[in-house]
């Protein structure tokens, strides 16, 4: 069972990834030096707590959630913020990401 510190410390890990994800646009490809280092901060200090978090959640699972919530998370505030357009293809895809993702979370392999 997973123990509820390694939750707190996976989803701390997933928003920074987010947040790391929705600032690096701001990075002109690294080129701009605050948000470079500011991007690089947060993206170590996420991997620093999904490591933490691997201690008690399974690699294969954790790696699922974080990647399928980072790719629907940001496709939705591509949209809002930076107005860039979802076709219906795009949709059916996050829809079946979202889907595996929620599968595999619930019926995934068991914990140790």
């Amino acid at each position: 069972m997973k123990k509820p510190k390694a939750k707190i410390l996976f989803l701390i890990a997933v928003l920074l990834e987010l947040i790391g994800n929705f600032l690096i646009s701001y990075t002109e490809g690294f080129t701009v030096l605050l948000p470079s280092v500011v991007c690089f901060l947060i993206y170590s200090l996420s991997a620093v707590f999904f490591g933490f978090s691997l201690k008690e959640i399974n690699l294969g699972i954790a790696y699922a959630v974080w990647s399928g919530v980072g790719i629907v998370f940001l496709a939705i505030v591509s949209v809002f913020w930076f107005r860039l357009p979802l076709t219906i293809p795009d949709i059916i895809g996050l829809v079946m990401i979202t889907i595996g993702v929620v599968g595999m979370d619930l019926f995934g392999a068991a914990e140790e």
